[in-house]
């Protein structure tokens, strides 16, 4: 059974919540809430699997983590041997205090690693944040070290401190990132899930549904709702991107529907009908039962690096700052842009003759294709692209958008009947986008950032072209790396703004990184 909430402000709702308990799941069994019964009856035994696979993937980190250091303090020992060896190198310690020194720099390394929560089980499969925490406590290890050594005046090899912390770095962020990997695929076979209660009006819990449903990595998994003065009968279903789930009550029965479903978390969107003294005695209930609380603030889309916490009178509150897109960040960008594209351009050369050649030869046309396109701060300019499509592809386009019955936003067929034969290759491929490296040269483009848009082409969508606008577009984006034109619209748009607002440096860099996977595995291109 599936129902249409009304409005979750609404005044109207006054009637008193119905109490879960799984001595009336007979009854619930004769109605037709048959997800509710079986979230009910699985309950206890996935809160067990819950904090078994919890504690081996923990255990399993510390394993590797010691491995990798085990591993990489041989190595160093041995590459430092012949210095340590020396009776007149610089080192000053015999082979039994080189050892001692891997030791003891391994050690306080699984410390440091492990001061830093580097293996909370919050961050798995979440950004790039354990990576940072990793990082960050191997300079306060190597800190330490570098202060202790001048201190004490102690004269250490120098070869066997560069390769561990070289190595071991490098080592540690490699095999977090293979325990990633695979706790991914586990994941992604219902294994290794941390199961979700959304407290929410209906329109936010369907924005953190879709949110988890696309994020599969993290492996959280929504079992149910509770919406704010929700009037109804327990176990109807709330329709969300990433399928039905059963409500559970309203504000007062979120304690309950936590305890029979036993879920790992409660997702709040709706923090403002609980006040301030519910949601902290909320926080301690949950504390007590070792369940997380997952806040999801007013504002979306917003990455981690410009949020900032800052109490004031024991309040804490979000600063969020402006995206940075001029000063130092500019500069870096264009240096960024200047070095890739003349480097991906003396790469690509061979490959844009032979293109060339095979446009030519297919059906004698012009083979570079020139248009006008919307640039940074709405600044027309024309793009470059090996052509694709038939020599009068232009004013067939309306027709071809009429047959293919799309009035949407962005236009883009895996049938357009106007893509040559050649074309259809260098579009599978996205050879045909490597000339756009001379507008990055020029300056007109970018790497990075949202795709160039034709004149007139997203002025129906509010702010759309306007905030894509202050930055300049890309060759590449996160729409190439999230499903390219499988994508729907509305997933498009919000990409496009997600960049605009969280742009840096580190993010293009990863982008450039999954382009690469994006174009060898051909998803989405056409």
């Amino acid at each position: 059974m599936s129902v249409s909430l009304p409005d979750a402000h609404s005044s109207t709702f006054h009637r008193p919540a119905v109490r879960l308990s799984r001595r009336n799941l007979r009854l619930l069994k004769r109605s037709e809430s048959d997800s509710l019964v079986d979230l009910l009856e699985e309950a206890p035994q996935a809160k067990a699997r819950a904090h078994k696979w919890k504690r081996v993937h923990r255990r399993t980190v510390v394993a590797v983590d010691a491995l990798i250091l085990a591993v990489v303090a041989m190595v160093a020992h041995i590459v430092a041997a012949p210095q340590v060896a020396s009776s007149d190198g610089a080192a000053g310690m015999n082979p039994a205090q080189a050892s001692v020194l891997s030791v003891v720099l391994a050690i306080g390394w699984l410390v440091a690693l492990e001061a830093q929560r580097s293996r909370d089980i919050s961050l798995i499969g979440i950004g790039a944040e354990e990576y940072r925490r990793v990082i960050f406590a191997t300079f306060w290890v190597f800190g330490i070290f570098a202060v202790t050594a001048v201190l004490l005046d102690v004269s250490v090899p120098r070869a066997q401190v560069s390769v561990v912390l070289g190595l071991g770095l490098v080592a540690l962020v490699i095999g977090r990132h293979c325990i990633r990997k695979r706790l991914a695929r586990r994941r992604l076979r219902g294994e290794f899930i941390t199961r979700v209660v959304v407290f929410g009006n209906p329109e936010s819990a369907r924005v953190l549904c879709r949110s988890f449903g696309r994020s599969t990595d993290t492996g959280y998994r929504v079992v149910g709702a509770c919406i704010p003065d929700f009037v109804g009968e327990i176990g109807d279903e709330l329709d969300t991107p990433s399928g039905r789930i059963p409500i559970l009550g309203d504000g007062r029965t979120v304690t309950n529907a936590m305890d029979l479903t036993s879920a790992d978390a409660l997702a709040v969107a709706a923090g403002e009908h609980l006040g301030q003294t519910k949601m902290k005695k909320l926080l301690w209930q949950l504390e007590s039962a070792g369940t997380d609380l997952i806040v999801m603030p007013g504002v979306t889309d917003v990455a981690g690096p410009r949020v900032q916490m800052r109490p004031i009178d024991n309040l804490p509150l979000f600063h969020i700052a402006p995206p940075r897109q001029d000063g130092p960040s500019a500069i870096s960008k264009r240096l960024f842009d200047m070095v890739l594209s003349t480097a991906a351009l003396i790469c690509a050369a061979p490959i844009l003759l032979l293109a060339a050649c095979a446009i030519k030869l297919d059906d004698g046309g012009p083979i570079i294709f020139r248009q006008e396109r919307v640039g940074h701060h709405g600044r027309p300019f024309r793009i470059f692209k090996l052509r694709t499509m038939s020599v009068n592809a232009d004013a067939r386009k309306e027709l071809e958008r009429h047959s293919a019955n799309d009035s949407g936003v962005f236009f883009k067929s895996a049938c357009d009947s106007r893509v040559t034969r050649v074309g259809r290759f260098l579009r599978a491929t996205s050879i045909d986008e490597l000339p756009q490296l001379l507008n990055v040269l020029g300056g007109s483009m970018s790497v990075v950032g949202p795709r160039p848009l034709v004149p007139g082409e997203g002025e129906s969508v509010e702010d759309f072209v306007q905030r894509r606008g202050l930055v300049k577009p890309g060759i590449t984006g996160l729409w190439q790396i999230s499903g390219r034109s499988d994508l729907s619209e509305d997933e498009r748009i919000r990409l496009d703004h997600s960049y605009v607002d969280n742009w840096s440096c580190v993010l293009d860099l990863l982008i450039v990184w999954r382009t690469a996977r994006a174009v060898l595995r051909r998803e989405g291109a056409y």
